[in-house]
């Protein structure tokens, strides 16, 4: 088990650089236990650390698989209603902050530098950390349904609860809303999925394989229609830009 210490270590890097990402903190967290929202991270973050350093993979599913084996099932939270831990969308980022962690222990150590990157990895991982968390549903002004709705900051369950208080036309588009909704946030967890998948495939060095999976992350993204409603920088564009200049880079 990895010593007290350290696990301080391990929860000013996480705190720094995966909370800021995680679409489930309340205001004013972390810690986020004491405004009434439990973390599996912060939970089980000993067991956790232990996990990642038990696994050697340039994927992310083996550090899932394990977790779930030596963490998930001794969980008291295990097969309830609501799961308090963020890991499976936040897995590459709480990852990458154990290793930064471990690497500049060794660095600090003084044994070995580390080996430098492979030319785009850098640019893949701070687009990726740009872009986690800040796409998960409906955040742009609509007109929806025969009423007009605008369903910006909503989402499927409360667009549900309006339908059953509603009536008449207002009480349709409520119900088409939800369904709506429902498939922009299904769309905005997949795309942070094929993100993270991305970061994985670059790092093996399956360059190819980044490319589509950074593509397949644009897609959804644009198909939801977010990127021609929104004036910002999009969560998944500035991605594909690195991941592809990477990928020809490495055709050379």
């Amino acid at each position: 088990m990895v010593a007290q210490d350290e696990v301080t270590d391990y929860l000013a890097e996480i705190r720094k650089s995966v909370c800021s990402r995680c679409v489930e903190r309340p205001p004013g967290g972390p810690p986020c236990e004491p405004l009434g929202k439990r973390c599996g991270v912060e939970m089980h973050l000993p067991e956790l650390i232990d996990s990642i350093h038990q696994v050697h993979s340039n994927l992310l599913e083996p550090y899932l698989d394990h977790n779930r084996k030596s963490i998930c099932e001794k969980c008291a939270f295990l097969h309830s209603e609501i799961c308090p831990c963020p890991m499976d969308y936040l897995s590459a980022l709480v990852v990458e902050a154990v290793e930064t962690v471990d690497q500049r222990h060794v660095r600090d150590s003084g044994k070995f530098a580390s080996p430098p990157l492979p030319a785009g990895l850098d640019e893949i991982h701070q687009a990726y950390r740009e872009g986690t968390g800040t796409w998960s549903g409906c955040d742009w002004s609509t007109s929806f349904g025969k009423t007009g709705l605008d369903l910006q900051g909503w989402h499927a369950s409360e667009a549900r609860n309006m339908a059953a208080q509603s009536r008449g036309a207002i009480a349709a588009d409520w119900i088409a809303a939800a369904r709506w909704l429902a498939q922009v946030e299904e769309h905005a967890r997949q795309a942070e999925a094929r993100a993270a998948a991305a970061v994985g495939a670059a790092s093996a060095g399956h360059w190819r394989e980044a490319l589509q999976f950074a593509e397949q992350a644009w897609a959804l993204e644009f198909g939801s229609g977010r990127a021609i409603w929104h004036s910002f920088p999009l969560a998944w564009q500035k991605l594909l830009q690195v991941t592809e200049a990477a990928f020809l880079a490495h055709q050379g």
